[in-house]
């Protein structure tokens, strides 16, 4: 079925990242009611139209991706005369994977699972099943002298790409809860207790992103790792971290269990046993995992590894670990990651987080 997607910003482009969605669909235009974008590329060469050269085109079904759906629905059909059956929208197309995930696990009788699937029931594909704190929480965007962006992060500045498109509410540019993921009942949880990165810590925070872990830590830290393959991502990186340069190594590569021109390893890039490490590198945990044997087995570190991005690594990560004498257990509750593009044959609930230790302190909780 030929498709065109109405919307052409971030609605859009996080729709597209899940093809689980639109496997059905053969994407053939976008459009907006934004003239500014009419005529530009979008995505995988298709030209953004305006709304009224959509009579010109052969389509089966319009897909709405943006939050002002009933308003766009009106103007199709009022203004355009497309028949309202040939208008769906992005949570539509939700709403169809959340019934063949309840299906799949509607005779469960895991708790957790059963409170994910009492969200799904509602409407709400959740990609952290049942944890759905308050939302609404923004923080503003500013410009530094030379035209960067950053926030305010618990007191620090936390600095964005150059080109990073940021929302925008009454014209102000914004960013949603950079937390929101890191909620105490959260299964995207890296760390439960605090004092599991004491003073003169050695952190390892692989798959950086805009840095919000490490950034946490950075007084009490001894020395940091940050390891972040986008260039983009790096250069804002050295401006957040600018007033800790002296305790920062930076790495701009992938990690893996093989030293290439693009890859490295744990046990090459890191000269010390550590205290922290973090991993949240988009499927790649395994073989990262692989490439650290010695620094894991020399050090007593705390592991925070998530375990979403396929299938089966909350089971490899877990046995890797204990192969290196790690006790593991793992985040509360579950995740579905409809990222992942072999989503659609597994339809899987999976837990976020593999944490790691050697041992318990006296007094401590035995979670991270």
């Amino acid at each position: 079925m030929k498709a065109v997607i109405w919307g052409a910003g971030g609605t859009t482009r996080d729709f597209l990242r899940k093809k689980i969605l639109y496997k059905d669909y053969d994407i053939i235009a976008f459009t907006d009611n934004n003239p500014d974008i009419w005529g530009e590329i979008f995505w995988n060469n298709k030209k953004i139209i305006s709304p009224s050269q959509l009579k010109e085109w052969q389509f089966d079904v319009i897909i709405i991706c943006s939050l002002y759906y009933e308003m766009i629905s009106r103007q199709l059909t009022q203004k355009l005369n497309i028949a309202s059956d040939r208008i769906i929208t992005y949570h539509d197309l939700e709403n169809k994977v959340s019934e063949k995930i309840i299906a799949k696990y509607e005779g469960c009788d895991d708790k957790e699972i059963q409170d994910v699937l009492s969200v799904y029931k509602k409407g709400f594909l959740n990609v952290l099943g049942s944890y759905m704190p308050e939302s609404g929480l923004y923080s503003k965007v500013y410009r530094d002298k030379e035209g960067y962006p950053y926030i305010m992060f618990e007191g620090k500045k936390m600095y964005y790409p150059l080109d990073y498109k940021f929302q925008k509410i009454d014209h102000e540019e914004v960013i949603a809860d950079i937390l929101y993921e890191q909620g105490e009942d959260s299964p995207h949880l890296y760390i439960r207790n605090k004092q599991d990165i004491p003073k003169n810590s050695v952190i390892v925070d692989a798959g950086v992103c805009e840095g919000n872990f490490a950034l946490r830590y950075a007084e009490r830290a001894r020395k940091i790792y940050l390891i972040e393959s986008d260039a983009k991502w790096m250069e804002a990186l050295h401006r957040t971290f600018y007033d800790y340069s002296e305790k920062v190594v930076y790495c701009r590569k992938f990690l893996s269990r093989f030293e290439t021109k693009e890859m490295t390893t744990l046990d090459a890039l890191v000269e010390e046993e550590i205290d922290f490490l973090k991993m949240d590198i988009e499927g790649a945990e395994v073989d990262a995992l692989l490439g650290g044997m010695n620094v894991l087995k020399k050090s007593n570190a705390k592991c925070a590894i998530c375990s979403y991005h396929k299938q089966f690594d909350e089971k490899y990560i877990s046995f890797i670990l204990k192969s290196y004498g790690y006790r593991t257990e793992h985040s509360r509750g579950y995740m579905f990651f409809p990222y992942d593009e072999n989503i659609e044959n597994t339809l899987d609930l999976r837990r976020g987080i593999v944490y790691g230790r050697k041992e318990i302190a006296v007094g401590h909780s035995s979670g991270l």
